[in-house]
């Protein structure tokens, strides 16, 4: 079990069925993560009662919501005799750095495949480095140049009598997803003690993992919540499909391996669970000019930083569209790209 929260203890906590399955997990993060209210950020972007789910405080190596994931996935590495893990993603990958710190501190050795030529490195690529990871590039700016290049690596450290555990980018496995799954159970507990039973949780959709698994966990629950994602990297069509087979490949997995089809009734993935809206702007790494001004507010109204091309851009979902009693935006991190960002502004 993860450690908790100090200031938490007295949140309602919603404990997941016993009759779960319980993936290997290895404890890193500091959990429950708060949730607090924001009043005067909802004011601002017409909001009703907004509230603030702090994953970006889950306290270990700056990685925000990797945390999560990264328990599961590390447990799975080491249930399984791995000695190496081996992931990739953009240089200013978030998950890579806390890959590579989740890598020390088992013992394991991290390879990283970075997308496109070697660059100086920034605040995530740093830290990387200084947790021992080895990097190497893929000499082309495609993002899927990484997945490429991650079989032929693991198969390279197979030839070497490596024990490589590939993890894709961001984490997105339903391993991975576990952790959001849980996360639901986690999130109910604390609105309860709100007086809260409905809301509308807004998240960042990249890679999916983190949707897919506050999707499973939903349905879980009885389906309190209505997901809502915003897609910074892909169309939301194609954000869509992921999302919905992750969520329902993370179902099974908690059902000890049960094929999706055979879950019991209402415990599949249905088109209404999963609403995914495109806040790309310009393009997955290009800030937006709605993700900065909402950016600028909540910084203003509740001294938040939220990164330009990743939760900004997913906060503006938070004040669209006809507003529920509750929404709760999940805070996914981001905050190594926003030093990287704000040192770009002082230049």
């Amino acid at each position: 079990m993860a450690v908790k929260h100090a200031g938490a203890a007295a949140q309602a906590q919603i404990p997941p069925p016993d009759t779960l399955a319980r993936p290997p997990r290895i404890p890193l993060a500091v959990l429950p993560t708060p949730l607090v209210p924001a009043p005067a950020l909802a004011e601002a972007l017409g909001a009703g009662r907004l509230f603030l789910k702090r994953d970006d405080l889950t306290g270990f190596a700056a990685g925000g919501n990797k945390a999560r994931p990264l328990e599961f996935l590390l447990g799975a590495a080491l249930a399984q005799g791995s000695d190496t893990l081996l992931t990739g993603g953009a240089p200013g990958s978030n998950f890579c750095a806390a890959a590579a710190a989740a890598a020390r501190r088992a013992g394991l050795a991290c390879q990283l495949v970075m997308a496109g030529d070697p660059v100086p490195p920034g605040p995530a690529l740093s830290l990387a480095l200084a947790w021992g990871a080895s990097v190497s590039w893929t000499h082309d700016p495609d993002r899927a140049s990484v997945d490429r290049l991650l079989a032929v690596i693991e198969q390279q450290l197979a030839d070497q009598g490596r024990h490589p555990y590939v993890m894709p980018r961001g984490g997105a496995t339903a391993v991975g997803a576990a952790g959001f799954a849980l996360a639901a159970f986690e999130l109910a507990g604390q609105l309860a003690s709100h007086g809260v039973g409905r809301a509308r949780v807004v998240t960042a959709v990249g890679s999916g993992g983190t949707m897919a698994g506050l999707v499973a966990g939903n349905i879980l629950l009885g389906r309190p919540f209505e997901m809502k994602g915003a897609s910074v990297s892909r169309p939301a069509d194609e954000a869509f499909r992921r999302v919905a087979a992750l969520a329902s490949e993370c179902l099974a997995l908690l059902r000890g391996g049960q094929a999706p089809g055979a879950a019991p009734a209402g415990h599949q993935v249905v088109a209404g669970d999963v609403r995914i809206t495109d806040v790309r702007g310009a393009g997955h790494d290009v800030p937006s000019a709605a993700g900065t001004a909402v950016a600028e507010q909540a910084m203003r109204t509740e001294g938040l930083m939220v990164d330009p091309v990743y939760t900004a851009k997913a906060l503006t979902l938070a004040g669209r569209g006809p507003q529920p009693e509750c929404v709760v935006f999940w805070h996914t991190g981001g905050l190594l790209n926003t030093v990287a960002a704000a040192q770009e502004r002082v230049r």
